[in-house]
């Protein structure tokens, strides 16, 4: 006797959580970040799970999009808050102290936006002796017979891991 299967949840936010949602609205969750206010806190203030926020964000490419850009902009003011703490510190003992917010600010800020604010990484390739890589094309149409073979070998000794060897 065949059972029958359940219905499968749709995936995505409960309807009451997304109600929710769409009621406060991109603009707002967006204003929230800017003003600094963590997903966390603007999901427990709606009372709904973080996970349903970042859901309803991510399903639509506008309201990804506009998320995105309050993270941006929320960064620029962690950065120019760091700035001003520094800028108004009183005496020495401000200083150190305006100093270590200022490195939180930024990290926080890094944490954030990091295309904007994070280390920038590039790799480079060198060949011997810190110059070029040298490149070299062969003709495998002027190879002999014996030189294909010997290339074969070499690629298939090149192929096998040292543990292999």
């Amino acid at each position: 006797m065949n059972t029958p299967i359940p219905a499968r949840k749709k995936p995505g936010p409960p309807p009451v959580a997304q109600n929710k949602l769409n009621a406060y609205g991109i603009d707002a969750v967006c204003s929230d970040i800017v003003n600094g206010e963590s997903l966390r806190g603007i999901a427990a203030r709606l009372q709904v799970d973080p996970s349903t926020l970042i859901w309803w964000i991510e399903e639509d490419p506008q309201r990804s999009t506009r998320a995105r850009a309050a993270r941006v902009l929320s960064a620029r003011l962690w950065d120019q808050k760091a700035e001003e703490v520094i800028a108004s510190a009183p005496d020495r003992f401000g200083l150190e102290k305006a100093r270590e917010l200022a490195h939180h600010y930024r990290w926080r800020a890094k944490a954030i936006a990091p295309r904007d604010y994070g280390d920038r990484v590039t790799n480079e390739h060198t060949g011997a002796g810190g110059g070029p890589i040298a490149l070299a094309a062969i003709d495998m149409k002027n190879l002999s017979d014996e030189e294909l073979e010997n290339m074969q070998r070499l690629l298939a000794k090149a192929s096998t891991s040292p543990t292999e060897a």
